[in-house]
Formats: C-alpha cells, sequence, structure tokens
C-alpha cells in the first residue's frame, strides 16, 4: 500500500523534498493510516510534519478522547501536535448544514496551523470511498462537471495521498499493522446524508457493478481534466470580454459574449461572481440559465435578481454584474429615484451630493477673459464645457435629470429631448438619473459628460469665458 501511495504523490507532484506538511488528523482509520505514511515517507521527502486535530465539542467526552489520542500519537511518531477546541453549535444558524459549517471551520483551522507554521502542505486523508460518495452527493444535488469532478487529488495546499486506495484496504493496513484508530460513533447515524449513502446507497448500486468506486473514481479523473480544460478557456475568454473591472461591479462586451459557446459563457458568469464575492456558493444552474437568457433577450434594458445582493443587467450591448450597496449609499435598484440640486459656485468648486449622501461629481468652475491667440475646444470635451458668460443667467442650477427636459444641442437649430440624448449614447436608464445637468435660467446648457447645448456658446462678441470642469 505504501508504494501504491507513493505512486499517488507522484503521479499528481503532491509532495517536493523538504515541504512542511500539515495532516488533518481526526484519529479515525483514514486519518491515522495517513499519518503514518507520510512519516514513513518523511525520509525519502526530506518532509517537517505537523499533526493538527480540531476538537469540535460535537460528542462530549468522546471528542475529548479523540483529541488526547491524537496528542498521544504525534508524540509516540515524534512529529508536532496542534490542537484546537471550537463549539460548532454555537456556530449555527437558522437553516445552516451541521455538516457544513463543521467543515468550513475545520479547513479554517487547516490554514491557520499551515499559516503559523508557513506548511507548503495540508493533507487530509480523503480516500477512494470518499470519492465516490461525494461523486454520488454532488450527482443527487444537480452539480455541473465542476461538481462531478468529485474530490481533487490536489487543488492548492491540499493533497490528498489515499485518494487511490479503497477503505478496505486502509482498514486491513491497519489490523495487518496493528494500528490503533478511534471509531467516531456518529459515522453509524443515518441522518447525516453522506452516512445514508455510504451505509445505504452505496452498497445497492455496488450490486450492478461491483467495480463501482473504481469506475467512479476514473471518471472523476476524466471530467476533472475535461473542467481544467473548459476552465482555461474561459478564463482567457473572460478577459477578452471584460470591459470594466471594479470591487463592486463588472461588465462585458455583450457581443463578445453572444459569440461563444453556452459551456464557456457560464463559466465567465461563475468567473465573475467569484472576483465579486470571493465565492460562487449560492449560485446554481437556473442562475445560469437566467444569465444565458438575459444576453439574447430583445428588449434593451433587462435587469435579473441575484443571490447575495447581486444584480445582473444587460443594458444595449453592455452586460454588467454588480453588488448592491449599503445602506447609506446608493442602491442600484433605486437610482432613477435619486435627486439632487444645488447652487454652482463661479470660479470655485461645487460638490454634487445626492439625498441619499451619495456623491454624484464635483465640478470645478472659473470665468476668465477672452484671449484670441486661445483656441478653445469646439466641440467641448465630455469632461469640460465652455460657455460665454454674459450670456448666462445666474445662479446656475445644477440638477438631476427630469422627464420631459429638453435643450438646444451643440451645433444643432431645434430643441431635442435629453432622454434622446440619453438613447443615443445607450446611457442605462438606471444609471440617467446620476447624470448631472447644469440649467441657465430655463435653459438647459450643459448635460454633463453627454452634450453642451447652444444657449451661452462662445461668439464673436464674447468677452468673459466660464469653464466648467467635471473633477
Amino acid at each position: 500500500m505504501l508504494d501504491k501511495v507513493r505512486n499517488t504523490i507522484k503521479r499528481f507532484g503532491m509532495l517536493n523534498s523538504g515541504d512542511t506538511v500539515v495532516i488533518g488528523v481526526s484519529g479515525g482509520v483514514d486519518s491515522v493510516v495517513l499519518l503514518y505514511m507520510l512519516v514513513k515517507l518523511s525520509e525519502e521527502y526530506k518532509l517537517s510534519v505537523i499533526a493538527a486535530h480540531l476538537n469540535h465539542g460535537l460528542r462530549g467526552k468522546e471528542s475529548d478522547r479523540d483529541e488526547a489520542f491524537v496528542k498521544k500519537l504525534a508524540k509516540k511518531l515524534g512529529v508536532k501536535f496542534t490542537s484546537k477546541r471550537t463549539d460548532i453549535n454555537s456556530l449555527l444558524k437558522k437553516g445552516d448544514s451541521l455538516q457544513d459549517i463543521a467543515r468550513e471551520v475545520r479547513y479554517a483551522f487547516f490554514e491557520e496551523v499551515a499559516n503559523r507554521y508557513t506548511a507548503d502542505k495540508i493533507a487530509t486523508g480523503h480516500n477512494l470511498d470518499d470519492q465516490a460518495e461525494t461523486m454520488v452527493i454532488r450527482f443527487l444535488r444537480g452539480a455541473g462537471l465542476n461538481g462531478l469532478s468529485g474530490i481533487l487529488p490536489r487543488r492548492g495546499k491540499y493533497i490528498r495521498p489515499l485518494l487511490d486506495v479503497s477503505r478496505e484496504e486502509i482498514e486491513e493496513y491497519a489490523d495487518k499493522n496493528r494500528l490503533k484508530f478511534v471509531r467516531d460513533s456518529s459515522n453509524k447515524s443515518t441522518k447525516y446524508l453522506r452516512n445514508k449513502i455510504r451505509l445505504k446507497l452505496m452498497p445497492a448500486l455496488e450490486h450492478y457493478n461491483p467495480r463501482l468506486k473504481n469506475d467512479m473514481a476514473r471518471l472523476a479523473h476524466i471530467i476533472a481534466k475535461d473542467e481544467e480544460y473548459l476552465e482555461d478557456k474561459a478564463k482567457d475568454s473572460y478577459k477578452n470580454c471584460v470591459k470594466e473591472r471594479g470591487t463592486s461591479a463588472l461588465s462585458f462586451y455583450l457581443k463578445k459574449l453572444i459569440g461563444l459557446h453556452d459551456a464557456i459563457k457560464a463559466r465567465i458568469f461563475f468567473i465573475a461572481v467569484e472576483k465579486l464575492l470571493g465565492s460562487s456558493k449560492g449560485f446554481y444552474s437556473y442562475h445560469v440559465q437566467d444569465f444565458l437568457k438575459s444576453l439574447t433577450n430583445n428588449a434593451p434594458n433587462v435587469s435579473i435578481n441575484l443571490p447575495h445582493n447581486l444584480t445582473l443587467y444587460k443594458e444595449y450591448d453592455v452586460v454588467s454584474i454588480e453588488q448592491s450597496q449599503k445602506s447609506g449609499v446608493r442602491s442600484q435598484e433605486k437610482e432613477t429615484g435619486i435627486s439632487f440640486e444645488k447652487l454652482l459656485k463661479v470660479n470655485g468648486k461645487t460638490k454634487v451630493v445626492a439625498d441619499n449622501g451619495f456623491e454624484i461629481v464635483i465640478f470645478k468652475s472659473q470665468i476668465s477673459n477672452l484671449k484670441p491667440q486661445i483656441s478653445y475646444p469646439y466641440p467641448p470635451s465630455p469632461d469640460s464645457a465652455y460657455f460665454d458668460y454674459d450670456k448666462l443667467k445666474m445662479p446656475l442650477i445644477v440638477r438631476n435629470f427630469r422627464p420631459g427636459d429638453r435643450m438646444v444641442p451643440f451645433g444643432m437649430r431645434g430643441h431635442k429631448k435629453v432622454k434622446e440624448l440619453f438613447q443615443e449614447k445607450k446611457i442605462e436608464r438606471r444609471r440617467r438619473g446620476l447624470i448631472p445637468i447644469i440649467v441657465s435660467g430655463d435653459e438647459i446648457i450643459w448635460v454633463a459628460g453627454i452634450r453642451q447645448a447652444e444657449h451661452g456658446k462662445i461668439g464673436s462678441t464674447t468677452r468673459k469665458i466660464l469653464k466648467i470642469v467635471m473633477v
């Protein structure tokens, strides 16, 4: 069996000479055999081994017994030992799975120990049976290829040297070498899904295929290879499709997304979610279907609510996934309801803040005498506008867009609806309320960043220039 484990380690490049390895040791037969195996290989690989045990406090005296057993075993084998006690029940919230929370706490503990000892690897005792059971669980939950890849032999720092070894082989090895271990009484309880599958479903399936576990392990390796290839393709496509990146929002070019295969689009969706949230937990195939349908929806503006305060928008030729802000800051779903109105300071700075406290823009304005030798930009740039100061009616007002707003755009004669300017520039409906509009008397003179008006433009009689800049 040692040779089998050694081959798995070599096959997947699990260990390098001189590695420091944290081994998760519960005291059960799998983790005990793993500890013995890596201690045997420690001279060959020049390993530094740390046995790490988390006492979940779920089984009272039995949990304390397990911790004492692992501590004694580590001392016997001459390896470092570290442990931690936690109360899992105190961490549970309504609707939480005890097994899921216990797993999260356990892996957080492993990471903590690895950081403390600057460990290169974290080894867990997952075996061939665990692999098959995991694939069945994920199949029953409707997982995709990523889920059906099962337990990966190596993922980042994590390694599973026993993944090609069956539970029966592990128990035979322990019996033959008279290795002591503890038994977890909760493993016999069928109230947990994994135990129910292990004790009832797997034996029934093996009646139809005695080699089921080996065949599923082989299938997991094949699926993992396919998934790795698709993930690489998706990462390349993601980079090509991204229009803008931010900490709370990502946007993509619609045309580039539509040209991709649905399998790649789906993975791009999950990459985006993970970039924004750090995890795609809670996102399922029906969320992917909503994403795919939105791309081909003929409506110019589409929005879909997603888990964890994310919202998907398809607006004209851009698709974005955005995270809603905390209270006191703008809510993406309510941007059209934002209101603001403020006097614009001439020869100074004006900070425009909406009624909900969100900062819209800062304007800087300055009056200067006309200098014939200077050529003022025609048309003005998006971030700045120039006016004949004497043609303007004071005070100037900065406000939000209102239905029915009209102006005479620079270079034109007739009035035009500001709404039409937004449509021409493909400004998303929910963002229109955030675009500041500067008004002189009853005339709109600048839809900031979009279009300056004819009213107040510089001419042959101009003596004073008012320059307004968005900073």
